[in-house]
């Protein structure tokens, strides 16, 4: 029989799969977001970062290759696709904005009340289209030059043995409303005042979208997706309403995902601490949770035990403030408490555009140092 040689693809790959399932590795992974941190530290303006999908996945490839990483959250990337998540409107580099300031998106009532009626008439694709066309900058349209680079900058990625545990990024209906109606809007005049039509227009959205990350799934032949939860977290939900208007979303996400052997990472931002034990009703040992450093990493390891991974949440005031002997003592502390087992570190949620180039190189050296320092019996 002949030996199977894995490439540092296959290796780095097995690594993290390792870690999902909470099993001893070589090394604790490192596993970085952090779009514009990558363009500023390669010398890339933003404007070019989000228009030249080359020169961007060039720049992503020589900053996660000089700190080692041995994955990535995503491997390029365009705002115009926060529109198109949140039916909102986004502010970009070199149009609204200076050639190098930061993509954000517009908080403001960019969906009418009455426009559920339409999806009730037209269906969720033909009136996201529409919607997406009309009031969201064509978006779709803007995405194609996205699109097309996807497969080559996979390539690059593949041939550089850095796999990518996010592919895309499955929505609940929550967000999507939550953007474009904005956030008092959606609150009071949707959730409070009609529960019942939110109710009929989440399902409507939720049936579709199963059935296109399906799809998506197979056309991509993804490894990893993330689930989003920006505004579902319980600083702004109650525990009732995220059982009623979040929770079949995420769950139904994360089924589909097991389903077709997909890693799911819940990307949990902002504090997430009451809500933590919600994740228990979910197997072991499946799933990534990812949380930033408003959440109290140290609890959920407490709340859900040793046998789920989570990764973070090296906090994004020391990446760009700190030292890089704060960093690695953050990291080494972290890991101490929480890991080794069943961890992947990065910073919460993105590395800050401003970072020290040197922090983010500690905080990959801290994570992979860990083992020779700290030796598991």
């Amino acid at each position: 029989m002949e030996e199977c040689i894995m490439g540092k693809y296959e290796e780095n790959l097995e690594l993290l799969r390792k870690a999902v399932r909470c099993e001893p590795v070589d090394r604790v992974p490192v596993v970085p977001c952090g779009n514009a941190y990558f363009a500023r530290a390669q010398h890339v303006l933003l404007k070019d970062y989000i228009t030249d999908f080359d020169k961007a996945c060039d720049a992503n490839l020589t900053e996660l290759k000089r700190i080692g990483a041995d994955g990535t959250q995503n491997v390029i990337f365009s705002p115009y696709l926060l529109g198109t998540q949140w039916l909102s409107k986004a502010a970009l580099p070199g149009q609204e904005l200076g050639d190098d300031d930061m993509w954000q998106i517009k908080e403001f009532e960019n969906m009418q009340f009455e426009d559920y009626e339409k999806i009730k008439e037209m269906g969720w694709d033909a009136f996201q289209k529409q919607f997406i066309a009309e009031k969201c900058d064509n978006n779709w349209e803007n995405l194609k030059p996205f699109f097309e680079a996807n497969p080559r900058c996979y390539q690059k990625f593949y041939e550089a043995g850095i796999p990518c545990i996010a592919d895309f990024l499955m929505i609940t209906p929550f967000e999507y409303f939550c953007g474009g109606r904005s956030l008092e809007a959606f609150f009071m005049d949707d959730l409070m005042e009609e529960p019942e039509l939110m109710h009929e227009i989440f399902d409507m959205v939720l049936e579709h979208n199963l059935k296109a990350y399906k799809q998506q799934i197979k056309d991509t032949h993804a490894l990893g997706v993330w689930i989003g939860g920006w505004r579902t977290g319980p600083d702004l939900v109650s525990p009732k309403m995220f059982d009623e208007f979040v929770w079949p979303a995420f769950k139904a996400y994360y089924d589909l995902c097991i389903e077709m052997n997909v890693i799911p990472t819940f990307h949990l931002d902002s504090c997430w601490n009451l809500d933590l034990d919600k994740f228990k009703r979910l197997e072991d040992k499946t799933y990534i949770l990812a949380l930033d450093s408003k959440t109290d990493i140290r609890k959920a390891r407490e709340v859900l035990g040793k046998d789920v991974c989570i990764l973070g949440d090296v906090p994004c005031e020391l990446m760009t403030f700190g030292t890089p002997e704060e960093v690695k003592e953050y990291v080494t502390k972290l890991l101490e408490d929480i890991g080794p087992w069943g961890c992947m570190i990065a910073t919460g949620c993105d590395i800050p555009s401003d970072a020290k180039p040197e922090n983010v190189l500690a905080m990959s050296e801290a994570a992979h140092d860990f083992l020779k320092t700290h030796p598991q019996k």
